[in-house]
């Protein structure tokens, strides 16, 4: 059952608002998922002219087609634009960046050419900024903003708030970017997995990520369907008030899967670009971790994440009674596995721009090196995954890569701030 939050035109607060839904996506069930959020926007008074959709497609990822991709055509006439954004288009972005603002290619390749989550988003937010949308908001293709709720009785429902005005307001009001909450699944572990894995195994593995890790501890792998996070029936009509953000050890936490940002920041070069060390996670966490400066806000507006799609129908409103466990099959380990892989890959990042000193890096990436290997050979043999048996041979090379992938880091961004950001927005004028 869904229980809608009491219907309220907050769409008419923001009628002048230019909105752009930024979406790196591979699943060809981003259609669905954009449905549902435009019938939310609709639901909650927005007119769907506002809104302009970048789908910045990975072909690859499920070795699809781009027809697969296609929105109903029914949505695409009803909202502003529609824009299908794959491998080809990122190219042509990247050389007319090249073009006209005068960086090296490597620079171009590095952001927007090529697959990649970073380099997807980059794209798509870029393009939203290029046409003079005034917000971008980013959600992914295993989220829906119809959220479970935890009765007193221990029983599940599903509501249905406002997912955007959050957003929006708090962007109108001088804020760069705004962040929201997650509910459902928080990450890629198959429940399970503390079924089939010794304990030991489990805790080691979080022991070793956690060195590198905004969000991994020993505990990670443990009681994971007690990790599954609802809203309490007490917040259905008391949700959280929105709050400014302070920094802290790791920086402005961000969660890209649900977040806004203020596009006349970003053209101004204010807010910097999406970067990740090659093949790596943590697009989020090291984009969080740039943000001292900026005004971030945390927003009562909420997804439900879905990362394995086990409710491949909850756009179309066929909820679960409960939230179940996820088996660990072929598929699930192949997500696991493919995660474990890019935690790694950017946990020497993180672990540099977290510490003091050249000696703390020294000795955090040496920890971890030494207590990865064990629980992931393990893993490699309990799971019949291989790949991660390479865990420790990956991290050392991406810890031997480190000076390399901060110089580049600290070079996409100059020159994103000092050539890209003001092209784009000589070409914003020009234009409009």
């Amino acid at each position: 059952m869904i229980a809608t939050s009491h219907r309220v035109n907050n769409g008419s607060d923001n009628s002048d608002a230019k909105i752009a839904l930024a979406i790196p996506t591979g699943r060809p069930r981003v259609g669905e998922v954009v449905n549902s959020f435009l019938e939310n926007a609709e639901y909650f008074g927005y007119n769907l002219k506002q809104f302009s959709v970048y789908l910045s497609i990975d072909l690859e990822y499920q070795d699809k087609a781009p027809e697969d991709f296609k929105i109903d055509r029914s949505i695409e006439d009803r909202v502003n634009k529609v824009e299908y954004i794959y491998g080809d288009q990122r190219r042509e972005f990247g050389e007319k960046v090249l073009e006209r603002s005068g960086v090296d290619k490597d620079i171009a390749d590095t952001l927007f050419i090529g697959r990649g989550y970073s380099r997807q988003r980059n794209v798509a937010i870029l393009r939203a900024a290029e046409d003079g949308n005034d917000y971008a908001i980013c959600f992914d293709d295993d989220e829906d903003p119809k959220i479970p709720v935890r009765m007193e009785d221990g029983s599940t429902t599903w509501t249905y708030p406002d997912f955007f005005t959050p957003h929006i307001s708090a962007l109108s009001n001088d804020v760069d970017i705004t962040r929201g909450h997650c509910l459902g699944y928080l990450s890629p572990i198959p429940s399970d997995f503390e079924r089939s894995i010794p304990e030991d195994v489990r805790r080691k593995l979080g022991a070793a990520l956690s060195i590198g890790s905004e969000v991994l501890d020993a505990d990670s792998f443990s009681g994971l369907m007690k990790k599954v996070r609802y809203l309490n029936e007490s917040e259905i009509s008391n949700l959280p008030i929105s709050y400014i953000v302070k920094n802290g050890e790791y920086g402005k936490a961000i969660l890209s899967g649900n977040m806004g940002i203020n596009l006349t920041s970003l053209r101004g070069g204010k807010i910097p670009i999406f970067y990740t060390p090659p093949g790596a996670r943590g697009e989020d966490a090291i984009f969080g971790l740039q943000l001292e400066n900026l005004i971030v806000a945390e927003v009562s507006s909420y997804i439900f994440h879905d990362p394995f799609v086990k409710y491949p129908n909850i756009s179309s409103g066929e909820v679960p009674n409960k939230l179940e466990d996820i088996q660990v099959d072929d598929e699930t380990k192949k997500r696991f596995g493919n995660a474990v892989i890019g935690w790694i890959k950017y946990a020497p990042m993180l672990i540099a721009m977290t510490s003091q000193d050249r000696d703390e890096v020294d000795r955090r990436t040496g920890d971890m090196i030494a207590k990865i290997g064990e629980p992931t050979d393990r893993l490699a043999k309990l799971l019949h995954y291989d790949e991660l048996s390479t865990s420790e041979r990956v991290l050392r090379n991406y810890v031997s890569d480190l000076d390399s992938h901060m110089n580049e880091l600290l070079n996409v961004q100059n020159n994103w701030r000092d050539k890209i950001a003001p092209s784009l927005e000589r070409e914003v004028l020009r234009e409009n």
